[in-house]
């Protein structure tokens, strides 16, 4: 059977192309190589509006972020843990700290939140 390099959904014979990614099917997938990342919080969120413009923010840049929530959604917005004053966490992987941390703070500082 014939899979789809990119999506590795499988199709039937004789199917040549990947009607959802229009790449060429191969007869066996490549192995998936996984990835460790070592992620660290950069910054509490207060809620995730805040937390999207601020992955934003670092994605634009070239770094790659994480929005953690720590409420419970289902128990519309209960936090996870009573000792939490946050919504959630941005994080960013431990050789990107740094950098983030630097463009997070500048950002902030400018609407008023800087530390």
């Amino acid at each position: 059977m014939p899979f789809c390099p990119k999506c590795r959904s499988e199709y039937k014979e004789g199917m040549r192309i990947c009607p959802e990614c229009d790449v060429e099917l191969v007869e066996e997938l490549p192995e998936e190589e996984v990835e460790f990342v070592r992620w660290k919080v950069v910054r509490k969120l207060p809620n995730a509006m805040v937390g999207n413009m601020l992955k934003s923010l670092l994605e634009s840049e070239g770094i790659r972020a994480e929005i953690r929530s720590l409420t419970i959604p289902w128990l519309d917005g209960v936090r996870s843990s009573w000792s939490e004053e946050s919504w959630g966490e941005l994080l960013v992987p431990e050789e990107q700290f740094e950098q983030a941390k630097e463009i997070v703070d500048e950002y902030m500082s400018h609407v008023g939140e800087g530390e």
